[in-house]
């Protein structure tokens, strides 16, 4: 059996049902609506997270330059200078792409990507309009599976390098960068997606424009090479300076990479490149991770808004309760009732509209939130190229605040009630 005080408030709010149900509609409609948005953006931040591709392994710094032909470039011993001073760089490498002399003018232009043999090659495009058969034989098909590939799309950067870039672009592991700078020194190309390498060869692709012509003339090689995974970044392919020149193709510099043991801060930053300002202006790439959406302040403003509600709703139904309940305090006055039965009761009353409106709107949009992510997920379960699916994730910040809510609204209802209890004289 209840003591007094919460036995007269569940009979109130059984009684007033008038005034009792709004008050726990709106608060169970506020807090499940701030749970259900909760869960959702925590899913989604997750599911971003763990969909993320890095440009490069994890602390490494690119370094480009805007103004390359306007002043001398740097040397690679000057920005290894500055970034060991300002960076804490532990190694630094020359980035050098491929340039193809015979083209000049405005309208020229040169492409220098490996060729995908057709039995590697998926059958399927990502921009295809697939039928539901054709997207169940794209998920079956292993050669359709490349995470990668779907996120960066066929585009390959191709760059020329002697194997001292290698480890700092793709964080390879020193086995796999001794092996791959080992086909590169005796001329061969290295490729960072194992689908590009049949028989022991690449076989690199050469499209150019000439100036004033229209045509595309392609030609194609096939160099030793070899297959470098997992890596960290785009699909690149790595020409040797032997591979290079056989394909009449010219270095020219890119940049540089710059492998730090934490991502350098912006003050760290702007240091590294007033130091170099003689140089040109220079902008960096900062590859800090995959780090999950911080969404906690917007959930907490949710969660916020709801409390408010909250205590709003259990203020407003305690007050009209007390109005028509005060014959019943002056039947305890009466009776020998303590004064503080007048202050309990109106936490009780304040207790079971907000405990009943949280209780019930969290589980409304913990069910929303499961709804809506497992409808996502089932969509996406059919869809080509795989997505990553919705996690389910409880919002325990936003859910933290709601409990403490109703407490708050009792705490408050005790605080503003007056524990003296009303007397009525009757005049005979």
């Amino acid at each position: 059996m209840l003591p007094p005080a919460p036995r007269i408030a569940l009979r109130d709010a059984s009684r007033n049902r008038a005034a009792a149900a709004p008050a726990i509609c709106a608060v169970m409609a506020a807090v499940a609506g701030s749970v259900a948005l909760g869960g959702y953006l925590a899913s989604d931040a997750v599911r971003d997270a763990r969909t993320y591709q890095p440009l490069l392994p994890t602390g490494h710094v690119l370094v480009n330059r805007d103004d390359r032909a306007l002043r001398p470039e740097p040397t690679l011993e000057q920005v290894s200078t500055a970034a060991r001073e300002h960076l804490g760089a532990s190694a630094v490498a020359l980035v050098q792409g491929t340039a193809c002399p015979s083209v000049g003018g405005p309208a020229s232009y040169c492409s220098v990507v490996p060729e995908l043999p057709a039995d590697h090659a998926c059958p399927f495009q990502p921009g295809d309009n697939l039928s539901a058969t054709q997207r169940r034989q794209a998920l079956a098909d292993p050669r359709c599976r490349d995470r990668a590939a779907d996120y960066f799309g066929s585009y390959v950067q191709t760059l020329v390098d002697d194997g001292s870039a290698l480890p700092l672009l793709t964080g390879a592991d020193p086995a796999a960068t001794a092996a791959a700078t080992a086909v590169l020194h005796a001329g061969g190309v290295v490729v960072t997606d194992p689908r590009y390498l049949h028989d022991g060869l690449v076989t690199v692709q050469v499209n150019e424009v000439r100036a004033g012509r229209d045509e595309v003339t392609t030609t194609r090689w096939d160099l030793p090479g070899y297959a470098l995974t997992p890596t960290s970044g785009q699909p690149r392919l790595l020409l040797s300076a032997t591979a290079a020149r056989q394909l009449a193709l010219k270095p020219v510099s890119n940049g540089w990479v710059i492998d730090t043991s934490t991502p350098p801060s912006q003050r760290r930053q702007d240091r590294f490149t007033a130091d170099l300002r003689a140089f040109g202006t220079f902008y960096l790439q900062v590859e800090e991770g995959a780090a999950p959406r911080d969404d906690s302040p917007l959930l907490l403003l949710l969660a916020a808004a709801a409390g408010v509600i909250t205590m709003g709703a259990a203020g407003i139904a305690t007050a009209l309760a007390a109005a028509e309940g005060r014959a019943e305090l002056s039947t305890l006055a009466a009776v020998g009732a303590a004064p503080a039965v007048r202050r309990l009761l109106a936490i009780c009353q304040a207790g079971v509209i907000a405990i009943l409106g949280s209780v019930l709107g969290i589980v409304a949009g913990l069910g929303t939130a499961a709804i809506v992510l497992f409808s996502a997920n089932r969509e996406y379960a059919t869809a080509w190229p795989a997505l990553e699916p919705y996690p389910y994730l409880v919002p325990w910040p936003a859910l933290g605040v709601l409990v403490l809510v109703p407490v708050v609204a009792m705490f408050g209802a005790g605080l503003f009630t007056r524990a003296r209890l009303p007397i009525e004289r009757r005049l005979d």
